[in-house]
């Protein structure tokens, strides 16, 4: 019985049938993103993926020009799959207070999982040898995140709720106080990849926190 790395009887593996090319660069994707978080980038071979996806070599090469690039595109897809959950999930109506509290929570939700923990381990483990990792991750991740703070805060200004003479400046502070910290701490194991009750309790007192400092 066929499974979905097998190829077909009488088809050669990694030859896709004609008008189904986007389907094997799926493949690839599928199964780099596991082995990447299990192996981290260096163990990670070409080979094993292209095994994994069910495709030659010579199929990888023709969508991938290297595994840096595949990894590049792994990491705009996991970018991609977690940043509109927290788009959703923060919302901008309400207080100052709710509105920011929502969104730390639904970062740390996304933030603090095994497999995100695992990814920024990645990245941070291939930052001198490959920064444009963590340039991807930044740009495509941190300042989208940034800008979702950035927004909630003006509107805080607008209805006189609180008072930021510079915006960047403040979404950065909030960050650097509720979000980053925890993050920090599972990525280096000093703490579980969960979102826990102390965790959660920790981020209302830092939210609070930093709303006195700007409250007029």
């Amino acid at each position: 019985m066929l499974n979905e790395t097998t190829p077909a009887r009488g088809r050669r593996l990694g030859r896709p049938a004609r008008g189904t090319e986007g389907d094997a660069t799926l493949r690839i994707l599928n199964a780099a993103m596991p082995i990447f978080l299990a192996e981290g980038f260096e163990a990670a071979s070409i080979d094993g993926i292209s095994a994994a996806a069910g495709v030659s070599k010579k199929t990888f090469y023709v969508r991938f020009s290297s595994k840096a690039d595949l990894f590049e595109a792994v990491c705009l897809r996991f970018i991609e799959e977690r940043i509109p959950a927290i788009e959703r999930e923060a919302g901008y109506f309400g207080s100052a207070s709710e509105c920011l509290h929502r969104i730390a929570l639904a970062s740390l939700k996304v933030a603090l999982t095994p497999d995100v923990i695992a990814f920024q381990r990645v990245i941070t483990a291939e930052a001198l040898r490959f920064p444009q990792f963590a340039l991807l991750m930044n740009d495509f991740g941190q300042t989208r995140l940034h800008s979702i703070i950035e927004r909630c805060l003006e509107q805080a200004v607008e209805s006189g709720e609180i008072t930021v003479p510079d915006i960047r400046f403040a979404a950065e502070c909030f960050l650097n106080l509720t979000i980053r910290p925890p993050v920090d701490r599972a990525v280096l194991g000093l703490e579980r990849a969960e979102l826990t009750h102390v965790k959660r309790e920790t981020l209302k007192r830092t939210t609070e926190f930093f709303l006195r400092n700007c409250r007029p």
